[in-house]
């Protein structure tokens, strides 16, 4: 079993990390949405214009089943989830890997992609908090699976073979000429890019096709979440300039904000989260790693941006971890349907949705150099409930990326989309 997850460890890193792009295959007819407001049956809840059709903060999986977005207190006290109505800002997600077989389970043609209760869950735990704040659309995509990517490390193969970058590229073009023009007013929505993981490298993507030195589109962007993503800047820089290939973005910068300024939009938060041991740091063959010469892998502190602190500060982080009760987890099967990517965490045995830990861990950017690459990543520490296991892991805390974070980003993302609607 150990040579199992350690393959398919390593594929989730070849899938963070990046690799050629994908070959072309059969589009589908048309996208196909996990979540879009107005669809019929929407998991996240929302009607066209992004309310709630339901009690706020419900969620429904494929099946029916039903969630809530309620958080515990380690105190035992419920926060309620509260959604803005009428959110003025759009939010394009795509979830990272965690399919084990294809999805469709018959790769031919254009046969489209089902949705199923695993890519809900992650879907649910990394971006369902999000809803209370902007319209949520969300494709399915026919993804490199866990296998996929473990086979394509093992034999140094392209991991990427097959339509799924292809069907995010569809799935954004429809939203952008149909979805992104509010009906009311006939103008053009601020948007908001999430991605983790396998997720993350396809917006990356996306942007270095149709947005990155685009006016048209970069001026509705709010921001760019961009998180295990493993995207690489200039050695203390934001952005290529134009002509560094070894740069994921030429002109998109990453966010940074001096002390008194206005927070900033249109710009990129990333970071890959590490709680390497005392004196340590993540290594060659981890998310942190880059072997670029002048250049490092992007961390941006979420907390820190939103305070206008400097990059490098250390802040107190505000976390939400989904419970048994979101991914539907039972004694058999604590962690639900995320069991095979959340190895190593308990979660806790809550009716709410996500348990709250209010500054119970602290983050910080660090850099270090070292022989052949050097390292970058978000450093954190704190937290009992997270897994020993994650000092020592080359995957870091990456599968909580979102988790860790998740109050800060809910936060700086209404921020960031207050600055953007005062200049659209």
């Amino acid at each position: 079993m150990k040579p199992l997850i350690a393959a398919v460890v390593a594929g989730l890193l070849i899938a963070a990390a990046g690799a050629p792009p994908a070959t072309a295959g059969d589009p589908l007819a048309d996208p196909v949405w996990l979540c879009k407001p107005g669809m019929p049956a929407n998991p996240c809840n929302q009607d066209a214009s992004g309310n709630p059709v339901e009690s706020p903060g419900l969620v429904r999986y494929p099946d029916g089943g039903v969630v809530t977005l309620d958080s515990t207190l380690t105190g035992g006290q419920v926060e309620h989830f509260v959604s803005e109505p009428d959110p003025p800002v759009d939010c394009f997600y795509v979830y990272p890997t965690v399919d084990l077989v294809a999805n469709p389970l018959l790769q031919l043609g254009s046969i489209p992609p089902a949705a199923r209760p695993n890519e809900a869950a992650v879907m649910f735990a990394q971006a369902a908090q999000f809803t209370g704040q902007c319209r949520m659309f969300a494709p399915l995509y026919r993804q490199a699976t866990l296998p996929d990517l473990a086979v394509g490390t093992i034999l140094g193969a392209d991991a990427y073979l097959g339509p799924g970058f292809a069907d995010v590229r569809q799935a954004w073009d429809y939203y952008w000429q149909h979805d992104n023009l509010d009906p009311r007013t006939g103008q053009r929505r601020g948007v908001i890019l999430l991605g983790h993981s396998q997720g993350s490298v396809a917006i990356e993507r996306l942007i270095q096709s149709s947005i990155d030195g685009n006016p048209d589109v970069t001026r509705q962007l709010v921001s760019a979440v961009l998180l295990g993503g493993a995207v690489q800047v200039p050695t203390g820089g934001v952005a290529g300039g134009g002509d560094d290939p070894d740069s994921t973005f030429q002109h998109l910068p990453l966010c940074r904000r001096g002390s008194g300024l206005q927070v900033p939009v249109g710009c990129v938060v990333a970071y890959s989260s590490y709680t390497p041991a005392a004196g340590t740091a993540p290594g060659s063959g981890t998310l942190a790693w880059s072997n670029k010469p002048g250049h490092q892998i992007a961390c941006v502190n979420p907390a820190a941006l939103l305070r206008g602190d400097d990059a490098g500060t250390t802040t107190s982080l505000d976390a939400y971890m989904p419970t048994r009760s979101l991914v539907q987890g039972n004694l058999l099967n604590p962690n639900g349907h995320l069991a095979l990517v959340l190895l190593g965490y308990n979660l806790m045995d809550y009716a709410t949705g996500f348990a709250h830990y209010p500054s119970t861990l602290t983050g910080q950017c660090r850099y270090a150099p070292g022989a052949g690459g050097s390292s970058s990543w978000l450093h954190i520490t704190g937290g009992d409930f997270l897994p020993a296991s994650a000092s020592t892991s080359p995957l870091g805390l990456h599968v909580a990326d979102y988790n860790l974070t998740l109050s800060n980003l809910k936060a700086l993302l209404t921020a960031q989309s207050t600055a953007w609607k005062a200049h659209p």
